[in-house]
């Protein structure tokens, strides 16, 4: 079939302009449902950061957060709402290991709607938003893209272990922490925590940090405090080290460096000193901290582990038992 000259541009427009059109717009009922449910959280008078309504499947609301913004779990906090009321809150539940605290309202509150959780992580390159009281500015609708669909693992002062994420591409200014991610149709897809560090004297790598949506929805459904198994220090790939240190190290490519051990916890209770080499865990020898992590955290607290342990310099490894302990537990 031909088409008339104008009538092919015109349909080339059409296309061209379909393709061009920003893949992370929302529409206007998306923003408005969203801004109404989403919450700045000022603790002792200060902000803190964002959240945001949710309901439980029986109907109860809370309002979603992080729970890096607290000091100590026996904090209340004030949440103030869209038309700029404030409301007491206090905290219900939280998990450590995905840095998410779940806040106890007055139940009229439902009254602002509450936002849904995604089904699961989206797709990589999928656009996102944080919505938040960025820089102080209220609620912003901040861009983004998924720029790893996996679960990895960041060392966390706020626990003294680790935190598990996936991660998203995009800014992630201060007072952005608790704030939703959410896709186009207004789901949560995850709770920004923190950017990932850049090189010496970068802020921010432009990494966020962010919850994946299975770990919100366990906590809202749940309502209790979590137990995530930790290991009391912060681990580093081989590979990662300071040129000085690694040519103390035997001629090898694999392990873990240990450095810091928190006292009284897992790996200080092993025996495991700091710039330790972690070679090997219940006979799986480590390259990558996702291995190990991931072996940890797919067992309950208080799961006995052996490990294959050096020290530069010994001449010889070592094998040790880690009984892991709640990260939770510590928070206080």
């Amino acid at each position: 079939m031909v088409f008339p000259l104008h009538l092919v541009s015109a349909i080339f427009f059409f296309n061209l302009t379909t393709l061009l059109v920003p893949a992370q717009e929302l529409s206007l009922n998306v923003i408005e449902k969203t801004r109404r449910a989403c919450v700045e959280v000022i603790i002792k008078g200060q902000l803190r950061g964002g959240g945001a309504f949710v309901t439980d499947s029986r109907g109860k609301t809370y309002i979603l957060t992080a729970a890096h913004l607290f000091h100590r779990p026996g904090d209340t906090c004030i949440i103030v709402t869209a038309d700029d009321q404030s409301h007491f809150a206090s905290l219900s539940a939280y998990d450590l290991g995905h840095d998410l605290a779940l806040l106890e309202v007055d139940p009229t509150l439902n009254r602002y709607g509450s936002l849904r959780v995604a089904a699961s992580i989206p797709a990589e390159t999928k656009a996102v938003f944080n919505v938040g009281p960025a820089l102080g500015r209220r609620q912003l609708f901040l861009p983004g893209t998924v720029a790893h669909a996996g679960i990895v693992y960041t060392d966390f002062s706020s626990s003294q272990d680790y935190l598990a994420h996936y991660f998203i591409s995009g800014i992630n200014p201060a007072f952005s922490s608790g704030g939703p991610w959410i896709n186009r149709d207004g789901e949560i897809v995850g709770v920004q925590h923190g950017r990932l560090k850049g090189d010496e004297g970068a802020p921010s790598s432009g990494l966020s940090m962010v919850s994946p949506p299975a770990t919100v929805r366990d906590l809202i459904e749940k309502n209790a405090i979590a137990s995530t198994s930790g290991i009391g220090g912060f681990l580093w790939e081989i590979r990662t080290a300071d040129r000085t240190f690694f040519d103390k190290l035997p001629d090898r490519g694999d392990g873990l460096v240990v450095n810091p051990v928190f006292k009284d916890r897992p790996l200080d209770r092993a025996g495991i000193k700091p710039h330790d080499l972690i070679l090997r865990c219940d006979g799986v020898q480590l390259q990558r901290l996702s291995q190990l992590l991931a072996m940890i955290r797919a067992k309950p607290v208080g799961s006995a582990f052996r490990l294959e342990v050096l020290t530069p310099g010994s001449g010889g490894s070592r094998e040790v038992i880690l009984t892991t302990d709640a990260i939770e537990a510590g928070w206080r």
